[in-house]
């Protein structure tokens, strides 16, 4: 079965953005970076909503904790 994936939190910094995603699969919840490759590079795409961090929908709830926990 194919697990939906949903964004969790966007960034306007792309550090911030590998940092949080490093955190979550540390802690086991694998983890996708959208748009990270377009972002840094071209700041004009700021407005087009900035880098996503995606996760499966069935991990979203212990994702969103891990970043609460390490407030990020």
């Amino acid at each position: 079965m194919i697990d939906n994936i949903i964004t969790i939190a966007t960034f306007y910094d792309p550090f911030k953005a590998y940092i949080v995603k490093t955190l979550l699969e540390y802690e086991g919840t694998e983890s996708y970076i959208a748009d990270g490759n377009v972002f840094p590079t071209h700041s004009f795409f700021s407005n087009e909503g900035g880098i996503k961090l995606r996760v499966k929908v069935s991990d979203s709830t212990k994702a969103i904790e891990i970043i609460r926990k390490a407030k990020l």
